[in-house]
């Protein structure tokens, strides 16, 4: 009798164990997927002559809109890259200008399209401070999110420059 629970202990720490390990492998794994994106992105955008303005992690919960508020001039092109956690069920992402609206709004399903982050190219058509919200839902309470904002250099005729400000 002693023995059965005895056993039974050892397979049930074990099968624990065995469970534990299979979710730190899975974390870990979301994790690689999620650094390999962003520095994928990231290394396109500089091969192709892009500086970063503006850019890093941030901490998210699921189901919470995180608001970001960035400086943008008149005239400049900016590039745009949100990247979600991969285990996202939904995301939405947005960019606009107090009295004007929305400029920008992308939604979309990871499961659906298999995708985790999108990017766009915007050309701000009016100097002021842009508020762009990020909202993810998924099995997680806290979620994996990088927002990153690229821009294209000017040349001048001391060489070239960026729009930092």
């Amino acid at each position: 009798m002693l023995r059965n629970i005895i056993l039974t202990l050892i397979f049930i720490s074990s099968y624990t164990l065995s469970t534990q390990a299979q979710v730190r492998y899975a974390i870990r794994s979301s994790e690689k997927e999620f650094q390999g994106k962003v520095s994928e992105l990231y290394t396109k955008y500089k091969t192709d002559g892009f500086v970063t303005y503006k850019g890093g992690n941030l901490d998210m919960e699921r189901s919470t809109e995180f608001p970001i508020f960035v400086e943008l001039k008149e005239g400049n092109w900016y590039q745009f890259v949100v990247v979600g956690d991969p285990e996202a069920t939904k995301f939405e992402m947005k960019l606009g200008l107090e009295g004007v609206g929305d400029f920008i709004t992308d939604k979309f399903r990871p499961e659906v399209t298999n995708e985790f982050w999108t990017q766009f190219a915007f050309i701000c058509p009016r100097s002021g401070r842009y508020l762009l919200t990020f909202y993810q839902r998924g099995p997680k309470k806290e979620m994996l999110g990088h927002v990153g904002i690229l821009q294209r250099p000017a040349r001048t005729n001391n060489g070239v420059y960026s729009f930092k400000l």
